[in-house]
Order: structure tokens, then sequence, then C-alpha cells
């Protein structure tokens, strides 16, 4: 490392919604933040500046940030947080692993656990953090969010704890960050709440009426809790999460009258159509998208411990038949709501 904390040069490679969120609270707070972008996003924050606002936009004042479009650009790097999606991850480790090698300490920001099969394989010096943030693109150097949420860090074997509290102690210049020494428990609950992002994305956000709301509610209930047995099932227990749900509202949703349950989710279900997953598929029309790695991986997970899903199944088919489609057009509530029941039905 290159001396005291506030010297250490920190790169955000992929300033997407998640990257330049982080990377603009961040640089208001501590000098020696870049974000790594290229294209029309680099050319905007280099001349027009950052603008980050909170779920409305009233034009704030743009935030001055240092952008660079290749790692060669700085002579010093320590950390480098990787923001990218799953499916570019290879190829962004295999980047950074050429260019500077294995000095910087990784942090990795990815849902799921793909980041832990393919890391380890290009640096030692990895801590992967678990984030809660709702964040969105609207265009290049414009990004809006919903609050500042939490990164939850920790190590696979719960070492290298001060590295943790290194780059624990710098994110919180910018925004709420927490250790745990319960990874894995943590990277599984955000799955589980990442099989939400394939529903949001599948189903069309031009909801009618009340009913069509609380279908869609009761098919995320129906998901989430197929995901908390397939985690049970294989060990993970439930780790709390900065302001989401716990796992025993979802099953709530299942047996509560229909007012409440639109009560409590009617207000917020529009931020969720803005997920990463939707944004890929709907708003920028993307061929990849990271339903494998999210999904698929439970889905995995299912079939060693033997875990009957078949919502979640039907989920996952209709998202691999759909997302191929050019262009991609997400399904009404009411046609996925009579496939779900058509299922049920033979599943009983």
């Amino acid at each position: 490392m290159s001396g005291a904390v506030n010297n250490f040069n920190i790169v955000f490679y992929g300033a997407g919604a998640i990257g330049a969120t982080l990377g603009g609270w961040l640089t208001q707070e501590y000098d020696h933040v870049y974000l790594l972008a290229r294209g029309d996003n680099a050319e905007a924050m280099k001349s027009k500046g950052l603008i980050l606002y909170e779920k409305a936009n009233t034009n704030p004042p743009p935030i001055k940030v240092k952008v660079i479009e290749d790692l060669t650009e700085l002579p010093s790097i320590d950390i480098v947080v990787i923001t990218v999606k799953n499916y570019d991850l290879e190829e962004v480790a295999k980047d950074i692993s050429t260019k500077i090698g294995d000095k910087p300490i990784i942090v990795a920001l990815q849902n799921g656990i793909e980041n832990q099969k393919i890391l380890p394989k290009y640096f030692s010096k990895i801590i992967y953090g678990v984030i809660v943030l709702s964040a969105w693109r609207d265009k290049p150097s414009v990004f809006g969010n919903r609050g500042k949420g939490q990164i939850t860090l920790g190590t696979i074997d719960n070492k290298q704890r001060d590295l943790l509290r290194t780059i624990s102690n710098v994110f919180k210049l910018g925004f709420p960050t927490k250790i745990t020494n319960r990874l894995q428990d943590a990277a599984h609950s955000k799955l589980i709440l990442n099989l939400l992002n394939s529903v949001f994305t599948l189903i069309s956000p031009e909801l009618q009426n009340d009913d069509e709301i609380y279908k869609i509610i009761k098919i995320l209930a129906y998901v989430f809790l197929e995901g908390i047995k397939i985690a049970q099932t294989a060990g993970y227990k439930e780790h709390k999460l900065f302001n989401l749900p716990s796992w025993n509202v979802w099953e709530m949703v299942l047996t509560a009258n229909k007012n409440t349950v639109l009560n409590m989710f009617k207000k917020d279900l529009k931020f969720y159509f803005f997920n990463s997953m939707a944004q890929d598929m709907v708003l920028q029309q993307k061929n990849q998208s990271e339903l494998e790695s999210l999904n698929g991986y439970l889905l995995s997970l299912a079939d060693s411990y033997d875990v009957e899903v078949p919502i979640n199944r039907l989920i996952y088919r209709l998202c691999k038949e759909e997302f191929v489609k050019t262009p991609f057009k997400p399904l009404s509530v009411n046609y996925v709501w009579e496939k779900i029941n058509k299922n049920l039905k033979e599943n009983l």
C-alpha cells in the first residue's frame, strides 16, 4: 500500500449506476477517487460533471469527478472497487491483472457469489461487499437513487481483518458501511432478494389497478419464499440487511388480507422496476442479463438439495424464453399470474 489512508488512490471500475453513485458520494469527502468510464458517459462526466439526485431530479449542482478511461493513466492504484455486472467480471479481472497485477486491494460489489469463483484466480487481497442500494442511470453522467443504503463488507474466510477495517473506514466517509463475519449468509440473503429482479423485469410496470398490483406482490412472495427454502436447506441463515423486509414479512403476504398487503408494498413498488436486470433488458435493450448468475445459481443449489421450487423454475423459464426476443417486451402480470396458477395446480 502507498501510505496513509488519506493517500490511497481508489478507482471505481465501472461508472454505471452503482459505481458512479458510490464514487460520486465518496469524491465529495475524499480526494483520491477516480471513476473509470468510457464512451459518452466518460465524456459527459469530464465536461459536465456528475449529477446525482435522490428519488426526483431537481437539477442539483454537478459534482466534479476525476475520470480515467484506462488503468494505465494512474502511476499507482491502491484500491479497485469493481462495480461491473457478473457477465463482464472475467474480462475486467483480466484487464486489472494484466495492467497492475496483484498489487491493489480488490473490492467486489457484484450480486450473488459468481465473483467468489472468478476473482481469486487473479487476486489475493479481495473484499466482498453485499450492497443495498437502488440506483439508476437516466442518461450519461445523470444518475438517480433512493438514498445511500448500506454496504456490508466481508471475506470468505473471515481473515484479512486489517484490510476490512481499512476499506470500511474509507467507505464510511461517503456512505454507510459495516463489516460482517457472516459473508455467505449476507450474500445469500441478498441473492434471495435479487430473485425478485427477474419478476420486475419479466412483468410490465404498467399495472392498471389494485388487483394487478396485488397479483405481482403475491408472485414476489411465492418467488421469495421458495428462495428462502433453498437457502435454509443449503444451511444459510437470514442476515438482516439494511432496510429490507425480513423473511417472515413475506410469509405474511400469503396470509394477510389484500388491503394490508397493498398498504405495505404499493407505494414503493414503482422503484423496484428500476432494478439492475430491468435496466439491462428493458431500458438499455442489452442481450445480456444476470439471470444465470442469480436465478440460475439458486436453481442449481435447489437441484443439489432436491428442493422443489416450481414458481422459480417457471419464472426462470419464462425469462429465458422472453429475454432472447428482440426487442424484449415485458409480459402482462395477468399472463404470468395465469401461468403460475396453472403451475401450482399441476404441482398439488
